[in-house]
């Protein structure tokens, strides 16, 4: 077959939603567009025809690169909406690669070229290599296995990065890819992905997966322990360290450099990375200045782990009814207890392994949080003048992340507790109920513009000037921001 000279073709009709966006005054082509374009290879002679479909989509395509040679000239809001088109644009192009994929696979067709296997084959046509190949090729077999994954990836909300996101938790633990096969499950990460993003959405699956799989996360964590390292190298230049931790032991050396890296003063003209630095020495020599302990090894470092309540009365000792804390027991009796139960997690929400969390029973600290049903703490077992550790551990078992003041981001471990009813002037008592975290700024705020603060049924705070007037500018949330449940227990690891 010989192929014609291709000849450059005239804008086509865009796609309904490009245009809605295109301004007038994109009607022309960008200076250049149109002669980079007419220098392509003529049309790979080698190649069948595409589909009538495509050859307009691609026009389509065409004249939008026109349009967007001229994005200068739009405002904000038509880029923005551009930017959100050209993403799912994205997520339908996937699902279409997702749906060609399956049909060579069941095919064969793709062994005729002499590729190993379909990756490759993939990889091959698409010139971006195996590595990409395999990845399409699974994202595929996600949406072939899933066809409510598939509807949602068409019509919102699910985008590629989620598929991408249940495809490597799926294949890494067969319980969830079992639970992701029913119609119920699939319901369950659609839903999720309506409020997640694609990575906050990662670590949702992996708590999934670690409720209905703790032995799988403990494998994982066996293999990142089989390969921790950590090296020095005394160079004259200083000493260069390279390591590699597995996720607990790293969540516990972050935690560590952050108590010795709060925001920085107007004038600290360290980056980030020297702060760390700066704070390993510090972690380093309070070590070594601590003569209670055996002499050169570090006290660990506080860690908090939360469970709720049934997780709590699965890893409860079956011959004790005497409300006794949990046993330590052996990683594969925890794996045993938590089969089913909601996972044990980190202030980050990763979910723990069961050789760690046996461990932390072991010889934790247990203080005891317990919350209503709308997560408002009720008791923390402590009651005097000052606030103390365990109401801040009440406020973080109700979810609480933040400065009470809506839009504020100031950190919860950042915060001074302040008496919603003033302890002095109106004789507030010193209780969870009663206690609001509030930024240095915001406690001065309150005190200096008499606010009166209350509790919402949400657990989030209102703040009012005496008059009424609302203070603060952000809108109160919407949803609480934290784990839902009761949760009824908090686990300080060695303190």
């Amino acid at each position: 077959m010989t192929a014609e000279p291709q000849r450059p073709l005239a804008p086509a009709p865009l796609p309904d939603e490009v245009v809605a966006l295109q301004p007038a005054s994109c009607s022309t082509r960008a200076p250049g567009l149109e002669e980079s374009v007419a220098l392509q290879p003529a049309s790979h002679s080698a190649r069948a025809p595409l589909p009538e479909a495509f050859v307009a989509l691609e026009a389509a395509i065409r004249s939008a690169l026109a349009a967007a040679g001229q994005a200068d000239a739009w405002d904000a809001s038509t880029r923005a909406a551009v930017l959100a088109w050209t993403a799912k644009l994205r997520d339908r192009v996937s699902l279409v690669e997702g749906l060609v994929l399956t049909a060579e696979r069941e095919a064969g067709t793709w062994a005729l070229k002499g590729d190993r296997d379909l990756a490759a084959f993939a990889g091959r046509v698409s010139h971006e290599g195996r590595g990409a190949g395999f990845a399409a090729v699974g994202r595929a077999a996600t949406l072939s296995a899933m066809p409510a994954v598939a509807e949602a990836l068409a019509a919102g909300p699910l985008t590629t990065s989620h598929v991408t996101e249940i495809t490597r938790a799926a294949a890494a633990s067969p319980a969830l890819a079992a639970h992701l096969a029913t119609r119920e499950g699939q319901a369950q990460v659609v839903g999720m992905a309506h409020h997640l993003d694609g990575s906050q959405f990662g670590k949702q699956l992996a708590r999934m997966s670690a409720g209905l799989d703790p032995a799988a996360r403990q494998r994982s964590h066996d293999e990142q322990r089989a390969t921790r390292y950590l090296h020095l190298a005394h160079t004259p230049g200083g000493t260069l360290l390279r390591g590699q931790l597995d996720a607990v032991a790293g969540h516990k050396l972050a935690k560590a450099l952050e108590a010795f890296t709060p925001r920085p003063a107007a004038d600290d003209e360290r980056d980030h990375g020297q702060r760390q630095a700066d704070a390993l020495m510090v972690v380093v020599e309070r070590g070594l200045a601590d003569r209670a302990g055996t002499a050169g090894v570090l006290a660990p470092v506080q860690a908090l782990i939360t469970f709720d309540e049934s997780t709590w009365a699965a890893l409860r000792d079956p011959r004790r009814d005497d409300g006794a804390a949990p046993s330590a027991g052996s990683a594969a009796d925890v794996v045993a207890a938590l089969r089913g139960s909601a996972p044990v997690v980190d202030e980050s929400g990763s979910a723990w392994p069961a050789s760690e969390i046996a461990r932390a029973l072991c010889d934790c600290v247990l203080t005891r949080a317990v919350l209503g049903g709308a997560g408002q703490p009720l008791d923390v077992g402590r009651d005097s003048r000052l606030f103390t550790r365990a109401h801040w551990l009440a406020l973080y078992a109700s979810g609480r992340r933040t400065c009470a003041v809506d839009g504020c981001e100031m950190p919860l471990r950042f915060t001074e507790l302040h008496h919603m009813t003033w302890w002095g002037r109106d004789h507030g008592p010193t209780d969870p109920e009663h206690c609001a975290p509030e930024c240095s700024f915001h406690h001065h705020e309150v005190h200096r513009l008499d606010l009166r603060i209350t509790r919402r049924a949400d657990g989030s705070f209102d703040h009012r000037h005496p008059d009424g007037r609302r203070y603060g500018g952000a809108p109160p949330p919407t949803e609480a921001d934290g784990p839902p449940g009761r949760l009824l227990e908090l686990v300080a690891d060695r303190r």
